[in-house]
């Protein structure tokens, strides 16, 4: 059985700050931190695979920050390969196919302007206020769970803080979590011991893939509308000149969404809704 996992550094055990996840400095201890939790979260979630039976586990590092670095720095498990995302109409998450038996999520954040989400955000944090699919309000998890459905490959599991835990189980009743963290403001949060957290990472995991037959992917009716609102009208006016894309309000721009493998492409000189 082959599994895939996507990181993320928001929501990880062990991380409560800014800096942890976004320090200028490739050298900053905080950052240096970070990264730490990521591989120990990261290789919970693989050694769960593994102990339900897996046979290949493919790893992509979803945080934007480390430039797809992370796990060149720090320690994977050697039985899980590191995978790339590579850019492109629509973006390529090299190992994802329709022999894939499941997904995973890890260090995984609430959507943009979710009460109490330790730095809850949707792609850019303080600048975009809410994005929807189809008139729903989703955020990175869905979009995750949407390009894996394309290839008929279920979201089985994510680790995150409490908030992002319950936007799964509202969303996608199926799919298993494991809390890291409560947040208490946006930039706040209770962490829970880290220990009890990658032990809990373990087991919920490899229960996920065991109780699998009851998870389905995620397959909205298409096509759908994308719609993204703006901190501000000028962070709209960039995307608002893109052939495909409307603009009900000044801080609001939408296109259709036709293919699902296109939900992380955002219209750009280099591509647009229309074509």
């Amino acid at each position: 059985m082959k599994f895939c996992i996507v990181t993320d550094m928001e929501g990880l055990a062990g991380v409560d700050h800014w800096e942890q996840c976004y320090a200028v400095d490739d050298a900053a201890p905080p950052y240096v931190h970070g990264l730490a939790q990521l591989a120990a979260d990261t290789n919970a979630t693989i050694a769960g695979c593994f102990d339900a039976g897996a046979t290949e586990v493919c790893v992509w590092d979803g945080h934007g920050r480390n430039r797809q670095q992370a796990f060149t720095r720090v320690g994977l498990d050697p039985r899980a390969r590191s995978a790339r995302l590579v850019p492109g109409a629509p973006l390529l998450l090299e190992g994802l196919d329709a022999t894939v038996a499941g997904v995973f999520m890890v260090g995984q954040h609430a959507m943009a302007g979710t009460r109490h989400g330790f730095l809850d955000h949707t792609q850019c944090p303080r600048e975009i206020c809410r994005f929807q699919i189809g008139g729903t309000e989703h955020g990175e998890m869905s979009q995750f769970a949407l390009y894996a459905g394309a290839m008929g490959v279920p979201l089985l599991h994510v680790s995150g803080d409490e908030a992002l835990c319950a936007e799964a189980h509202r969303l996608f009743p199926w799919v298993a979590t494991t809390p890291t963290k409560r947040g208490t403001g946006w930039a706040t949060c209770d962490l829970y011991p880290t220990d009890a957290v990658r032990a809990r990472i373990r087991a919920d995991v490899a229960a996920a893939i065991r109780g699998r037959a009851a998870a389905r992917p995620w397959q909205p009716p298409l096509p759908a509308e994308i719609s993204v609102e703006y901190a501000w009208s000028e962070l709209a006016d960039r995307i608002a000149v893109i052939p495909g894309v409307r603009r009900p309000h000044a801080r609001v721009v939408a296109w259709t969404l036709r293919d699902p493998r296109f939900i992380y492409n955002w219209p750009s000189p280099a591509w647009s809704p229309a074509v």
